[in-house]
């Protein structure tokens, strides 16, 4: 590491007393671990919605409820007259908003003859509910709650002012910064909840999250040979969900029902009668909350011609077994999407270098990638002119799968680039894909706590440092283009994103051209600008500690810029 960037400010590691700043870390063993403060303010904020009213998030026997919370009615069905309560009794539960319109949605059984239907309370006001049933008990039931005004952020959506970037349903800019968790809701991960706890501390934004709880077999779904669903299993991933819901409220879950089970994709294609019931029953358990939105299925091989032209031989030899048909994925994308009453957003993830080939299904709402050593943000600037969405790297490499060299560069570096490209990108850590062992890089654990078992180096220290740079400017990329040609037109070194008013530029400063080897730049980084007419301020913005320098005025014309020391740099030019 470049011993002469040493501007940050001064950090304690945990347990371990003072410590310098990050530039020197090189001589500790382990990377200094920060007692987060910044990060601490972050989380706070990331949980601000709603923490004092936490418990209201989901309403239950009450009548008021939290606009962008759940309502949840229960339905004692008394007797289920010897009928099969996941498939042979239908209870269909009609909400009705202040102005009229309807959601409907299907009831699911929560055990003890107890049926419940869940509403996301997307408008304040009035409202009602009404069922239907051909279980004589259970129809014709109704009442009413009234949804008071809240400070939650509600569910995901594409931005109302820009569809290739994310917001919150009410209205805020989502700064996707996504963490891989599959397990986190499996009940055999003991360490959910300081994972989750952890994650949010370091700064991300979204969980990737399977409901396998063997990586290639979603069976421990069902019971009963597959004629019932295992209800305790079910419990265990809401109550897992919940909690998130309740203690941090603007995180989102993508939830992933299929996982990797290519058997049960195929089956569904084959119109076998209990592959549907998992979407159906998921839809119906948690479409509603507010932190969810759905990945139909992970890391399949579509075969699919002209996504089939775009995988590498070597990846898809290896990965036979995870061959589907374009249509079985299709199928299940558009069943979800026609019953999906709440606007829940939906996609698919596939084979790394296989791309998306989902682009032009009416039922995808995000294009969703696995590649490799994306840190000039090619595949998410092809997606990004194919459709007007966002585009989501979510997986790259991982701290202990096909690891970098140089852990924190990289994905400080992966996470700039991809949201200057605009798109964004997910960390991958422990091989969460596989269950926990002790002192093992395996598992659902603590991002922390996996650090002081030198388990993982750092590579997510830095997302604190995006959500401040965003937080001390008060910006999005909301209506932003990427422009690299600005910069000189070599993506690998630098990155730029522009609008009528705001220059950001970031300097990878690579120290090779290898990304999975490369460090930082042990000299200072320039750029030579075009800038457009107008006087512009420029600052420099350090993304590995966070602290600002002046960078002095240019206007338009061609210059050159040099950061004040050696590392990666972002520069921000504003009108």
């Amino acid at each position: 590491m470049p011993a002469s960037r040493m501007t940050g400010p001064i950090f304690l590691e945990k347990g371990l007393g003072p410590t310098i700043g990050y530039r020197e870390h090189a001589m500790w063993a382990r990377p200094p671990l920060m007692i987060w403060s910044l990060v601490a303010v972050m989380a706070a904020s990331a949980a601000n919605s709603s923490v004092a009213q936490a418990a209201e998030i989901i309403t239950r026997g009450a009548t008021t409820a939290m606009h962008r919370g759940v309502y949840e009615v229960a339905l004692q069905a008394g007797s289920l007259a010897g009928r099969n309560p996941y498939t042979k009794i239908s209870i269909r539960v009609t909400f009705t908003r202040p102005d009229g319109s309807e959601a409907t949605v299907d009831a699911f059984y929560d055990g003890n003859e107890t049926f419940r239907a869940r509403a996301y309370c997307d408008v304040p006001g009035e409202w009602h509910w009404s069922t239907d049933s051909d279980l004589e008990s259970l129809s014709g039931q109704s009442g009413s709650f009234r949804v008071s005004p809240s400070n939650l952020k509600g569910k995901l959506r594409r931005h109302p002012a820009d569809p290739r970037q994310l917001a919150y349903d009410n209205g805020d800019w989502f700064l996707h910064l996504g963490d891989t968790g599959y397990r986190y809701v499996v009940d055999t991960e003991t360490h959910w909840k300081p994972y989750i706890d952890q994650a949010v501390k370091i700064g991300a934004t979204k969980i990737r999250v399977w409901f396998a709880r063997a990586r290639h077999d979603v069976q421990v779904l069902f019971a009963n040979k597959r004629q019932a669903l295992n209800l305790p299993y079910w419990q265990e991933i809401d109550r897992r969900v919940t909690y998130a819901l309740e203690t941090y409220p603007d995180l989102m879950l993508g939830l992933i029902p299929y996982a990797e089970d290519t058997d049960e994709i195929r089956r569904y294609a084959l119109d076998d009668k209990a592959a549907p019931l998992i979407a159906r029953y998921a839809q119906a358990r948690f479409s509603a909350f507010p932190n969810a939105y759905w990945v139909v299925s992970n890391d399949m091989i579509i075969l699919h011609e002209r996504s089939r032209k775009q995988v590498d031989r070597a990846e898809t030899d290896a990965l036979a077994d995870r061959e589907v048909p374009y249509e079985a994925i299709d199928r299940i994308g558009r069943d979800m999407a026609a019953r999906e009453p709440w606007g829940t957003l939906l996609t698919n993830h596939q084979s790394r270098g296989s791309g998306y080939a989902y682009v032009d299904a009416p039922w995808s709402d995000i294009i969703d990638l696995e590649d490799l050593d994306q840190v000039a943000g090619r595949a998410i600037l092809k997606y990004r002119e194919m459709r007007d969405q966002p585009v989501i790297l979510d997986e790259d490499r991982y701290e202990c799968y096909r690891p970098p060299e140089h852990d924190r560069y990289f994905f400080r570096r992966l996470m700039w680039a991809s949201l200057l490209s605009g798109g964004s990108a997910t960390y991958g850590g422990l091989r969460t894909y596989e269950p926990y062992e002790v002192d093992e890089c395996q598992g659902v654990a603590g991002y922390i706590d996996a650090l002081d078992a030198g388990l993982l180096e750092d590579g997510a220290h830095d997302f604190q440092h995006i959500h401040k740079f965003f937080g001390d400017t008060g910006l999005t990329l909301v209506r932003m283009t990427p422009d690299d040609d600005l910069a000189g037109g070599n993506p690998d070194h630098w990155k730029a994103m522009r609008d009528d008013r705001t220059i950001i530029v970031y300097l990878a400063n690579p120290s090779g051209s290898t990304p999975q080897s490369d460090d930082e730049g042990a000299t200072a980084p320039s750029v030579t600008l075009q800038v457009p007419a107008g006087h512009f301020e420029g600052k420099w913005f350090d993304p590995s500690d966070g602290t600002w320098q002046v960078a002095g005025a240019v206007s338009d014309g061609r210059h050159v810029l040099t950061a004040p020391a050696p590392g990666d740099w972002v520069l921000l030019l504003q009108r």
